[in-house]
């Protein structure tokens, strides 16, 4: 069974309620302290340099602000040591695009590592798969873009989009798998080699 964590960051807060998954760990990354507490979520690690949150509160890892990383990286670092292969992160998006793009990243970091990792916005997630597929079920409704994270990655196959790809190659400068369609089918994303960012738009295009 998988060991969960879930993280909240310093971005914009735009998901209104979070359910908890199950015996999960929770991560507040500096400001994402604040989103915790309007969540009325308490988080079990609170790491950071602080500069966003304002204030060092208790119990907390305390980090440089001149480092080498993000706090929002230190938070899943600190969780991958702990054992958890599973993350889902919120408030890791907004108007720092910077950040955004530091924190997809990640997500491919974590694929790389066999790790499964969610990037969630009230519009949209973002997940990245390496050598493996991931599935959307006949009832999930929206718009779905698949980007290539290395320079080329083989075996592209997409099934039940309203768009479908066999065995393709895709590499990381076109703009070929941007905003296919859920058809109300079940649908899926696969590759065999490489790694895909797939980003599930929560609206129809």
């Amino acid at each position: 069974m998988k060991k969960t964590a879930v993280i909240f960051g310093a971005g914009e807060p735009n998901i209104k309620q979070v359910n908890l998954p199950a015996d999960c760990l929770v991560w507040a990354a500096d400001g994402g302290l604040a989103y915790c507490n309007t969540l009325g979520i308490t988080p079990d690690f609170i790491i950071g340099d602080f500069d966003s949150l304002g204030y060092v509160p208790e119990n907390a890892v305390i980090l440089p602000v001149q480092k080498d990383l993000t706090d929002l990286e230190a938070a899943v670092t600190d969780a991958e040591e702990k054992g958890c292969d599973a993350f889902y992160i919120y408030g890791g998006t907004g108007n720092r695009l910077d950040h955004t793009l530091g924190n997809i990243a990640l997500l491919i970091a974590l694929s790389k590592k066999g790790k499964c990792a969610f990037l969630c916005d009230c519009n949209y997630t973002v997940t990245a798969v390496t050598n493996g597929a991931i599935h959307f079920d006949a009832d999930e409704r929206g718009t779905v873009s698949v980007f290539a994270a290395d320079k080329e990655v083989h075996g592209v196959t997409i099934r039940g989009l309203l768009y479908e790809l066999q065995n393709a190659t895709l590499t990381n400068d076109v703009t070929l798998g941007v905003s296919n369609e859920l058809t109300g089918q079940d649908a899926s994303v696969g590759v065999t080699d490489g790694t895909l960012v797939i980003v599930k738009n929560h609206f129809s295009s």
